[in-house]
């Protein structure tokens, strides 16, 4: 990302200014809003970028839908074509296979909408919107919204607080699939098997909460992970390594090195495409096998 006049992040450590392109910014807020205790409702760059997922995944599949229900032809578009085919995949080979015919359909829309709000989040995140901003911001000396907006990353799924709020979806989602089958107390029992010895229980109990735990965790981590650590690549492939060899060796050096660089940034964008689908793949994946381990017991 370009830095604007005012900006002073070029006299920062290296590691510094490549956390400030992936991480939220707090001193550039969007627009302040009334804190209720712990919580700030006031827009950072981050909440911007989840609502402006939360409008396309909702926007595209809305305007899809109905273009292809009022067609003369009902024949389906490519883009149509796409997502049918992705839904027929996770419903086919995910959906059935870890939920079950009986109970997928109670929780298909959720498995959907995550997918969908996940990998819209991942690609949003390799799209220089706010490259191009923050050009239009240095050439016009700073326009105050702009500004602000250029501050902080544009991948909102590597920000760990909105990847646990999904995590603490899932978890509501596998908790509420169980007490809907099972009912409330039955539930809880089924964290450890029956016909044990009770001491036993003593052991077993105490893991499988703390493995029931750990899910929303493990999702909130790999997903934030694996996102941020290929933008801090490209940042320290683009710009850092560029700039730091400008400073020390000069400028015919930071051109040759350009080369290499821009280079190994193509093959790592290439890869963030594959890791973005990856991942939004992996965390419905994980939603349906933890809805079908609380509905399916016995297996």
């Amino acid at each position: 990302m370009l830095i604007d006049k005012t900006d002073t992040s070029h006299s920062k450590d290296p590691a510094d200014v490549a956390i400030d392109h992936v991480a939220n910014s707090y001193d550039h807020i969007l627009l302040h809003l009334p804190s209720f205790g712990v919580f700030d409702f006031s827009i950072t760059k981050h909440v911007f970028l989840l609502i402006l997922v939360g409008f396309i995944t909702v926007s595209s599949m809305v305007f899809l839908v109905q273009r292809y229900i009022s067609s003369r032809t009902k024949v389906p578009g490519k883009t149509m074509n796409f997502i049918e085919m992705i839904i027929l995949y996770i419903r086919e080979n995910v959906l059935k296979s870890f939920i079950g015919e009986k109970h997928y359909k109670d929780w298909d829309a959720l498995v959907y909408t995550i997918f969908f709000f996940v990998l819209i989040g991942n690609f949003l995140g390799l799209i220089p919107i706010f490259d191009l901003l923050g050009f239009i911001n240095y050439l016009a000396g700073g326009i105050p919204v702009v500004k602000d907006l250029i501050h902080g990353g544009n991948t909102v799924t590597a920000n760990i607080n909105l990847n646990f709020a999904l995590a603490t979806i899932t978890f509501c989602a596998f908790t509420i699939a169980g007490i809907k089958k099972y009912g409330f107390f039955h539930h809880w029992k089924n964290l450890a098997p029956a016909g044990l010895a009770w001491p036993l229980y003593f052991i077993v109990v105490p893991i499988e909460v703390m493995a029931m735990l750990i899910r929303p965790i493990s999702l909130t981590l790999r997903l934030a992970g694996n996102m941020m650590g290929g933008h801090l690549a490209l940042i320290i492939f683009t710009q850092i390594f560029i700039i730091e060899i400008a400073k020390n060796y000069g400028i015919f050096a930071a051109l040759g090195g350009s080369i290499f660089s821009v280079s190994l940034s193509i093959g790592v964008i290439l890869l963030e495409i594959i890791v973005a689908f990856i991942q939004a793949y992996v965390f419905a994946l994980l939603t349906a096998v933890y809805i079908g381990m609380a509905v399916n017991v016995d297996h």
